[in-house]
């Protein structure tokens, strides 16, 4: 019979960082989710406030700014239109960047991942809907 005594260790020499780095990318994906449901959260949370205050724009960006919890999340990101002529309905779009920790995950993607949630709403206030 041989000796075999090293063989699992070999073994685990070879899967270890694979496992790693799998490990590693799923940790990256959720938080992604989790970065793309506060997004969306915090834009629906800014079209209800710019439903009833639609020509307050800088207000709108500071309840979606406000309404997650995402630090890096910035103003320039967050933008405020009316996409109907009769300025009926309100848009806010929340774009951001999320970077990615995995440093192999994040070549294979670009760097970072971008994510972008558009909601519209009915203008339920008299004032009208000017955007930005």
């Amino acid at each position: 019979m041989r000796n075999d005594r090293g063989a699992s260790t070999l073994e685990l020499a070879f899967i270890a960082p694979l496992l790693f780095i799998l490990a590693l990318g799923i940790v990256d994906m959720g938080r992604a989710l989790a970065v793309g449901v506060s997004v969306s959260e915090a834009a629906q949370e800014g079209l209800i406030y710019a439903s009833y205050q639609p020509a307050e724009t800088d207000a709108i960006v500071d309840r979606v700014i406000f309404s997650t919890n995402e630090p890096r999340l910035e103003a320039d990101q967050v933008t405020v239109t009316c996409p109907s002529a009769p300025a009926d309905h309100i848009a806010v779009t929340v774009d951001f960047e999320l970077e990615l920790m995995t440093p192999f995950v994040a070549d294979l993607l670009g760097g970072n991942v971008h994510l972008s949630k558009t909601v519209i709403g009915e203008v339920f206030s008299e004032d009208p809907c000017i955007g930005s």
